[in-house]
């Protein structure tokens, strides 16, 4: 799937933006002049703007690039998250004895149906979701 140049002056405005704000961070937050920044900024604009095409390779580089960077940031925040998060919170809820789903048997019920205790009427539901 080709994708139009407009996407590619995107891509070459939206890296000049980046290289803009890495000299304006260096020369307000530290003093200090990044000339590379300077250059690679005003290439990408001189690029995106008059002869976009030229950046298709490298947007089509960065695309695969970030595509695998997706591949491992997403399986490792979403680890984090379960093993930093969730399971501490299962952990002390079962250490207290908290069972929320109501998953324990109990052998002497005769059934494991739980009447609905919240009210219920025409004015509650007309719109359920």
């Amino acid at each position: 799937m080709t994708q139009p140049k407009l996407s590619d002056r995107k891509f070459g405005l939206i890296f000049a933006s980046i290289f803009a704000i890495f000299t304006i961070v260096g020369w307000y937050g530290f003093d200090v002049v990044l000339r590379w920044a300077i250059v690679c900024s005003v290439a990408f604009l001189a690029l995106a703007l008059f002869v976009p095409g030229l950046l298709m390779p490298l947007n089509r580089l960065w695309g695969v690039v970030t595509g695998r960077i997706h591949r491992v940031v997403n399986f490792t925040l979403l680890a984090a998250f379960f093993y930093l998060v969730i399971f501490p919170f299962g952990l002390i809820m079962r250490l207290f004895g908290r069972d929320a789903m109501r998953r324990a048997p109990v052998p002497k019920a005769a059934s494991y149906w739980q009447p609905v205790t919240r009210h219920t009427d025409e004015t509650t539901l007309h719109d359920m979701f």
